[in-house]
């Protein structure tokens, strides 16, 4: 079991926080301020030749920890500035099944993904709705899909509830009907173990903001090797052809492996950043970090239920990891009153959002709680 006391040293934002929001923006580590200097340093003692001593290296190794993390194979992965982006090159070049245009999102998930497929008219956009405004069964997702149905895109965890999908399930149902299954996996990469051919998806993304640590700007997905070679990104660039030095102007050749899903230079500045953060949660242990955070939410649950406020999290351990929503008539009031007391939190429409950071202490936790529930108090009080 990793020594949590020891890993908090890495993280001095929480010598001055009770962070309780590392599903929106993971703290900075040490070893990612060391990066950024490394950054600075090769750039400015090398000029140009820093592509090929340092920079191209950089990028290989980004892919193969990120294919480390998702466990998935050697050239099934590649780098993107954004999970947007990264949907977008996917909407535009998966090989979608021929005579089919409907596509199937929960209602529960994520704005980007339903913007993907709504910004395309060719596309008929069905929402699975919630019954209970937290979950939604795979049965759900199964009974919608048809022989229309061309993908099933939805997140592997809800932002808004914290509920962990069984997306194995849901590729499932939709490969028995000769449909895709795309799975954004943004919250539950560095916190969820995951294993992409385990859950059988067709394509995954992902990115190094939230529990991984790395900030904005390095992005990532995945595409199951059969597929590679039929997807035709309609956005490219010229890194995503086989030979990019080769300047080839009057051909398009893409490259051979995951890497046609990349586009144009990068910034490498964040890529240095979310390379050391994904090393350090590898270091630590995905599987790890998804039994601390979900101890920590434990309390939370429990702390909310002694006080009488209402949550939209899962109870059962299993079917959560990171994330428990509060009820909340004033969301962003009780998060500005928060952070002036020292507390890190988020707010979203009807609801206050706590995601803890698995170094947070459980005497920082229970004050933490302390504090929430005081202004959530108040701010019904008040009104």
């Amino acid at each position: 079991m990793p020594d949590w006391k020891a890993l908090r040293h890495e993280f001095p934002l929480l010598d001055r926080y009770i962070y309780l929001n590392a599903c929106s923006l993971g703290p900075l580590p040490r070893r990612g301020r060391a990066a950024l200097e490394r950054y600075a340093h090769d750039w400015d003692t090398k000029g140009t030749p820093v592509w090929f001593s340092d920079w191209l290296p950089l990028l290989e190794r980004l892919r193969t920890r990120v294919g480390g993390l998702l466990n998935a194979p050697q050239g099934s992965t590649a780098i993107a500035p954004s999970v947007s982006v990264a949907l977008t090159t996917l909407a535009s070049g998966l090989p979608l099944p021929a005579g089919r245009n409907k596509i199937l999102i929960g209602e529960l998930d994520f704005p980007t993904i339903g913007h993907q497929w709504l910004s395309r008219p060719e596309f008929e956009v069905e929402f699975v709705p919630s019954a209970d405004g937290v979950t939604i069964p795979p049965e759900a997702f199964a009974e919608r899909i048809d022989k229309r149905t061309a993908l099933v895109a939805t997140t592997h965890l809800f932002y808004t509830t914290g509920y962990l999908q069984d997306v194995r399930a849901i590729a499932d149902a939709a490969h028995a009907a000769g449909a895709l299954c795309l799975i954004d996996g943004y919250q539950t990469c560095g916190c969820v173990p995951i294993d992409v051919g385990a859950m059988d998806c067709d394509a995954f993304v992902g990115g190094c903001l939230k529990w991984l640590s790395g900030g904005p700007g390095t992005a990532f997905l995945y595409v199951r090797p059969d597929l590679i070679p039929s997807v035709r990104p309609h956005g490219t660039g010229w890194f995503a052809t086989r030979d990019p030095f080769s300047f080839t102007l009057e051909e398009l050749d893409f490259a051979d492996d995951a890497r046609r899903l990349e586009t144009g230079t990068w910034a490498m500045g964040c890529h240095y950043a979310g390379l050391a953060g994904l090393e350090l949660i590898l270091e630590v242990g995905v599987e790890h970090i998804q039994e601390r955070l979900r101890d920590l939410t434990d309390r939370i649950l429990e702390r909310c239920d002694e006080a009488g406020v209402k949550t939209f999290t899962p109870r059962d351990r299993n079917q959560r990891c990171g994330i428990v929503t509060l009820e909340s008539a004033h969301p962003e009031e009780v998060e500005h009153k928060l952070l002036t007391d020292g507390v890190i939190v988020d707010s979203r429409p009807g609801r206050v959002r706590l995601s803890p950071h698995w170094c947070v202490t459980e005497s920082e936790l229970e004050r933490g709680m302390d504090l929430v529930l005081q202004h959530l108090g108040a701010a019904t009080r008040a009104r």
